[in-house]
């Protein structure tokens, strides 16, 4: 059983953005699951509000009845896309 989980909520996501390396983790871990782990390239360009975006995007995609785990992929992928495009404009 994930430790986390036993006080009760039915999953529990941990980010990896702040983490080091080059690839951004993170984790979905469910009750009686394994964990699924969603990976990125690490983008060397920093935004604020990304956590914020990320449960907005994912909280999008499960009221359009997906899944978690392919709301929390898209999630990802979207803010992904979002620091891609911060990280070109101030390159520039």
């Amino acid at each position: 059983m994930n430790a986390p989980l036993a006080a009760g909520p039915q999953a529990l996501l941990i980010k990896g953005g702040h983490a080091s390396g080059h690839r951004s983790t993170d984790v979905l871990l469910r009750f009686d699951q394994e964990p699924i782990r969603f990976d990125t390239p690490r983008l060397i360009s920093s935004m604020r509000g990304t956590g914020c975006m990320l449960a907005s995007a994912i909280a999008a995609h499960l009221a359009n009845a997906r899944s978690l785990q392919d709301s929390v992929r898209e999630g990802k992928l979207f803010v992904f896309e979002k620091l891609r495009k911060h990280a070109a404009e101030n390159s520039e």
